[in-house]
């Protein structure tokens, strides 16, 4: 799989053997590795750098599920661990202590860039209890229950984020190898608004001839649509991204601005999730800011604690939370809040802003598009691209046909199209081999997302390393004609 940077000792290989085997033993893992092998133990990490127990150096240019803020072992987010366990270690949230409130005024003040529309945050332990938590506060605040979402939507694994999450591939599902039974742990999914998908319109419509005579846009119609046949009376509130992370796509420009009209309009909430997108990934701190709109509700995980530490935030609006302090709010959780998380937070928000990393992205993310161009005219598989700052998604077709190897692209359902030859499996394999870590979730598109802190030169050794990988996929012979594996 890898190529090893130094020779392992007979012990150290033996050690390396016996964790494998642990793992394999008593580890319920979820998602596996192309081809089912194991890419190995890692040992250390550091910058962008993941090292494994061989003495493989790889190049981590996914950010590892795009959740690397300010890359691996940072050291001012090591020393603000450090100093954390020293101190105070543990207290549960009902108390006040210094890096809860810092990284609460980090993000209320220092990262809304002049906005003052938020209220307050709710830390809790992960990304997907921040959508709960989010999912939670839109219930009470408009006494409403249903959350309406979209198609390709992916907002966590927990029981109620699970509800709002419509990616085939991301939704929780169990597949049973064996029998080939699908085994489904949700018990509902809110109701689905179509997705702002250009590329591939659901609503079969063309980017700049999609809208209205108003201009709303056909999917923004059909989410009002979907809303209203609910009831609006029944909606607390609409959930999107921006930077669709499962979905691989960023929606069209003007769908933020329609989004947030028609929400303020019906009276609904709108629920912004940038686990992914947010703390700097898209050039901007949020994505939300690229559009000149607020939202009622933001989530962060990932790259807020540079995923030193496992953390997640709801941000509420001033108006939401000036309701919330007037009552007793009875959802305590005991690692909300934790001393380590939220000191990993505001180390990672202090470093990004002491290093101007935020533009730095957006300036990084200016020579990736430029490279990406390249890549694009130099390889017939390599169909298209978009993103912005250090988040991108790249599309890949047969060069043979120019279609998609696999037809139903991000709609894939493995019980419903079976196995389908994949090229971002084949190119994560190859860049792996090439010393570069990148991972496959969609069959035809892959992701981009290093930690904020790499370098130029590095990001071109990561970039070299995909460039040689598709060569391989423009000349590779085992498939048909048809696009599928032969």
């Amino acid at each position: 799989m890898t190529i090893p940077t130094e020779a392992a000792s007979e012990d150290e290989v033996d050690r390396a053997a016996q964790v494998v085997d642990w793992d394999n033993r008593y580890v319920m893992h979820a998602h596996r590795w192309p081809g089912g092998g194991s890419l190995g133990t890692a040992v250390a990490a550091k910058g962008v750098w993941l090292t494994l127990d061989d003495g493989t150096k790889l190049l981590d240019l996914h950010g590892q599920y795009m959740s690397m803020g300010v890359g691996h072992n940072h050291p001012r987010v090591r020393a603000a661990l450090h100093k954390a366990v020293d101190g105070l270690g543990y207290c549960v949230e009902l108390f006040a202590h210094e890096n809860k409130g810092r990284a609460a005024k980090l993000l209320i003040e220092d990262t809304m860039e002049g906005s003052d529309w938020a209220g307050r945050v709710r830390f809790v332990a992960s990304g997907s209890e921040a959508v709960e938590a989010a999912l939670m506060v839109a219930r009470i605040y408009t006494g409403r229950q249903v959350v309406v979402t979209r198609q390709l939507a992916q907002h966590g694994w927990t029981a109620g984020a699970a509800t709002v999450s419509t990616s085939a591939i991301n939704r929780g599902d169990y597949f049973d190898l064996p029998t080939g039974q699908v085994r489904n742990a949700t018990v509902q999914h809110a109701p689905i608004a179509p997705a702002p998908f250009c590329a591939a319109c659901p609503l079969g419509q063309t980017p700049g001839t999609c809208g209205d005579s108003d201009g709303t846009l056909a999917c923004v119609r059909e989410t009002e649509r979907t809303i209203r046949s609910v009831g609006v009376h029944n909606v607390a509130a609409f959930i999107t991204e921006l930077y669709n992370g499962a979905g691989a796509y960023i929606v069209p420009p003007q769908y933020p601005r329609q989004i947030r009209e028609m929400t303020e309009r019906l009276g609904i909430l709108w629920i912004d999730d940038e686990v992914v997108a947010g703390v700097g990934r898209t050039g901007k701190w949020w994505a939300f800011q690229h559009y000149g709109v607020t939202p009622d509700i933001v989530v962060a995980g990932k790259g807020l604690s540079s995923s030193a530490a496992p953390v997640g935030a709801c941000i509420v609006s001033r108006t939401i939370s000036d309701f919330f302090d007037t009552g007793v709010w009875t959802a305590a959780g005991s690692f909300h809040g934790h001393p380590l998380s939220v000191a990993a937070v505001a180390a990672t928000l202090e470093a990004i802003i002491e290093e101007n990393l935020v533009d730095r992205a957006a300036t990084l993310g200016e020579y990736v598009r430029a490279r990406l161009s390249e890549m694009m005219d130099k390889h017939p598989s390599f169909d298209s691209f978009e993103g912005r700052g250090l988040g991108w998604i790249l599309n890949f077709v047969n060069p043979e046909s120019n279609r998609q190897w696999t037809p139903s692209d991000r709609w894939y359902d493995i019980t419903a199209d079976g196995e389908t030859f994949k090229p971002s499996e084949f190119l994560t394999e190859a860049c792996a081999v090439r010393g570069v870590l990148l991972f496959p979730f969609l069959p035809n598109s892959m992701h981009l997302g290093p930690a904020l802190t790499i370098t130029k030169e590095e990001m071109d050794i990561g970039l070299n390393a995909l460039d040689d990988a598709l060569s391989e996929l423009d000349t590779w012979t085992g498939r048909t004609t048809d696009g599928c594996a032969g």
